[in-house]
C-alpha cells in the first residue's frame, strides 16, 4: 500500500472545524440545552449533506459519485429529522444524534474499505475516524442516563481531539498531489 491522492480532504477539514467549535463550546460550558446542540448538529449535518450532493455534480467527478450523493441525501434526511424533532424531549434528540454518529462511523468504515480496495494507505485514517466517531457516540450515549456538566465537558474534550485529528487528516490527505 502507498499514499495516494484523495479528492475529499476538504470534507475532513469541514468536519474538523465543526468538531473543534463544538468541543470548545462544550468545554467552556456555554449555557444551552440539547435543543441548541441539535440546531448546531442539524446545520452541520445538513451542510455536509448538501456539499456531498452538490460537489460531485459541480466538479463533474464520476468516481464514487453515487456513493457521495446517497450519503449526502441521508445526511440531509438526518438534518430534516432533527429540525422537525426540536420540540421533542431531549432524550429523543440525543438518540437521533447517536444514530447519526453511528451512521457516520459506518460511512467512514465504507470509505476505508474503498481506499483499501484502491490500495491506498490512507485507509488507516478512516478507520481511526470511525473509532473516534464511535467514542463520540458513546459519550453522547452517557447523556441518556444522566446529564451532568462533567459529561458535557468530556464530550467537548472528545470533540476537540476528534476535530484536531480531522484537521491533521485533512492536511495529510491534501498533501498528496493529484496525478496528471
Amino acid at each position: 500500500m502507498e499514499l495516494k491522492f484523495y479528492d475529499k480532504s476538504w470534507l475532513q477539514a469541514f468536519k474538523g472545524g465543526f468538531l473543534i467549535i463544538l468541543g470548545i463550546i462544550s468545554m467552556v460550558q456555554i449555557p444551552g440545552s440539547i435543543k441548541s446542540l441539535a440546531i448546531f448538529f442539524a446545520f452541520f449535518i445538513g451542510l455536509t449533506g448538501f456539499i456531498l450532493i452538490v460537489a460531485p455534480i459541480l466538479l463533474k467527478k464520476k468516481e464514487f459519485r453515487i456513493w457521495n450523493i446517497i450519503t449526502g441525501i441521508i445526511n440531509l434526511l438526518f438534518a430534516i429529522i432533527l429540525i422537525f424533532k426540536m420540540e421533542n424531549p431531549p432524550l429523543e434528540i440525543v438518540w437521533i444524534l447517536i444514530i447519526w454518529v453511528v451512521y457516520n462511523a459506518f460511512t467512514e468504515i465504507i470509505e476505508a474499505g474503498i481506499l483499501f480496495y484502491q490500495k491506498n494507505a490512507f485507509t488507516a485514517i478512516f478507520i481511526t475516524h470511525a473509532l473516534l466517531s464511535l467514542l463520540f457516540g458513546y459519550a453522547l450515549f452517557t447523556l441518556t442516563s444522566e446529564y451532568s456538566p462533567e459529561k458535557i465537558f468530556n464530550i467537548g474534550l472528545i470533540a476537540l481531539v476528534f476535530g484536531l485529528v480531522n484537521e491533521l487528516s485533512a492536511f495529510m490527505l491534501g498533501s498528496i498531489k493529484q496525478p496528471k
